[in-house]
């Protein structure tokens, strides 16, 4: 890759307590034209260039080819460590003790080491708290001054995180809403997010409000089946820009696909919302119980239809999508054992990289720190207490993007039989990055990768992987912190602060191809350069 072609790095906000500004924003999430790669094809022997995985014999497994092509994935972003962040409740910005604040340093720590992302504040619980401008904070079903004031000192304390800030539009639970309300709300956490605010979100999954809600009254405000007469998202918006001229939106943050609200309201509120958000549970899809075998089933349909769906009307409406809140299976504690163990962070791998290929501009994943469930961060009385196996999943896809690095997803033809065997290639300023992803209970995959940049010298190797004595236990495992054995990354854990000291392999490279063995249940990261 050339000088002219680098793709700038991410750098922090200069002055994080300044807006952001509509323009900023575009430019941030905005789609972006790739570079294309030279490659040459030379080649070299086997005993050359193999290289054996977690198994030691890089003829173990079942023989597999990985070609990489020149072009990038057409219609992807360009991806940085933003691109798979979090989604926290509403509620948790109330809790006592408190939670998110700049004194909970094991949480910052375990932000910091993603990199940087997108927090999202919201969920069901955005519907049942109300602004209480005069509270003294700390107090369920409300949220005042101070508990934002709190969570900015987490967030200026993560200079390379983003907020989508969610307020009530429902009004649920006793609680109450209304645009004066959003407006006030809105106001106090733009002063206090500054710059690292990337948008309003009003409200939480509309399509599922019930009450005869219909789009029309979502939109414009209207009477309910109850006689409740409601102000509606134009209303709330209008409001909130009165307080904060320059309030930028996304939305709708509907719950599925079915009902096609996003790809409605992309259309009919084209020019009001910067980003069109949708949410995606597997669970939404699926009346079956929780599985390990069902979670792990790649492609999913119903997700590539989802993303297919939401991919048109962005594109028809020029502006980017985001599954703002996703996961496995959602309340998934019964049975135990699956959001929970370490095949969820294979899931998440994967679930990461689908949506990359159909241009979506990022995720984030719900967490809820309850560890039965599929948080990424389990928590205890607000102190974080569990680094769960589908962090690891976040972990692992963000050391591509280390220190600002930013990078496009290549076209790659995976050829293999009889392992359930994935490969992601994105291309960066820092070298080329292969995923090679294997979820199979029995076999190893020998794999040979050819295609990637010519001259390349040197390529390393680092390795997800779970204890157990076969590969089902492996997926299985629930991890240290749950009653199960280690999971490392690099052969280390990531320690509840965040902090690690994985290793990587080193691998010669010769020519253009090398072959590496990756073991059942687990998933290896190539980086060449």
């Amino acid at each position: 890759m050339n000088d002219e072609s680098r793709i700038p790095k991410q750098r922090a906000p200069q002055d994080p307590l300044q807006p952001i500004d509509r323009r900023s924003f575009v430019r941030w999430t905005t789609l972006a034209a790739a570079s294309a790669l030279t490659v040459g094809a030379d080649s070299v022997s086997a005993e050359m260039r193999s290289w054996a995985g977690s198994d030691g014999d890089a003829s173990s497994g079942i023989p597999a080819t990985l070609s990489i092509q020149k072009t990038r994935v057409a219609d992807s972003v360009i991806l940085d460590s933003a691109f798979a962040s979090l989604s926290f409740e509403k509620s948790s910005i109330n809790r006592s003790p408190v939670y998110l604040s700049g004194d909970n340093t094991d949480l910052i720590g375990l932000l910091n080491a993603l990199g940087g992302g997108v927090l999202r504040i919201g969920a069901n619980s955005v519907d049942e708290t109300t602004w209480t401008p005069d509270g003294e904070g700390q107090i369920s079903g409300q949220v005042a001054p101070s508990d934002i004031t709190n969570f900015a000192s987490l967030i200026r304390r993560c200079p390379l995180w983003k907020v989508i800030y969610g307020v009530n539009f429902r009004g649920k639970d006793g609680s109450t809403a209304s645009p004066t309300l959003a407006a006030g709300e809105a106001a106090y956490a733009a002063e206090h997010l500054g710059r690292q605010l990337l948008g309003f979100e009003i409200g939480n999954e509309p399509d599922l409000y019930g009450d005869g809600l219909t789009y029309d009254i979502f939109l414009n405000g209207g009477m309910l089946s109850d006689g409740t007469l409601i102000s509606g998202w134009n209303q709330f918006a209008d409001a909130i820009r009165s307080s904060v001229p320059r309030a930028i939106f996304t939305g709708p943050a509907a719950s599925s696909d079915s009902k096609g609200w996003a790809e409605d309201f992309a259309s009919s509120e084209t020019g009001k919302i910067v980003l069109l958000t949708e949410h995606y549970y597997i669970s939404n899809y699926s009346s079956a119980a929780p599985s390990i075998s069902g979670m792990l089933t790649y492609p999913s349909p119903h997700l590539v239809t989802a993303l297919q769906n939401l991919q048109a009307a962005a594109k028809a409406n020029s502006v980017p999508f985001r599954i703002d809140e996703c996961n496995s299976y959602f309340s998934s504690k019964n049975p135990a054992g699956v959001s929970n163990a370490f095949a969820a962070a294979l899931w998440a791998i994967d679930f990461i990289f689908t949506n990359a290929q159909y241009g979506s501009s990022g995720l984030n994943f719900h967490n809820t720190g309850n560890t039965s469930g599929y948080a990424a961060i389990g928590e205890t009385s607000s102190v974080v207490t569990a680094v769960q196996p589908l962090y690891y999943g976040l972990f692992f896809v963000s050391q591509i993007f280390a220190e600002g690095t930013r990078g496009v997803l290549l076209e790659s033809t995976l050829t293999v039989s009889g392992v359930a065997l994935t490969a992601f290639v994105v291309d960066s300023e820092s070298g080329t990055y292969v995923v090679l992803n294997n979820k199979d209970t029995t076999n190893a995959a020998t794999v040979t990768i050819t295609g990637f940049r010519p001259f390349a010298f040197r390529a390393t190797v680092t390795t997800l992987a779970s204890s157990g004595s076969t590969p089902s236990e492996q997926l299985s495992n629930l991890g240290i912190y749950n009653g199960g054995s280690a999971i490392t990354f690099g052969e280390q854990p990531v320690a509840l602060d965040g902090r690690w000291h994985g290793n990587s392999k080193e691998l010669p490279v010769f020519g253009e191809s090398l072959t590496v063995t990756v073991a059942a249940a687990t998933a290896t990261l190539i980086h060449i350069r």
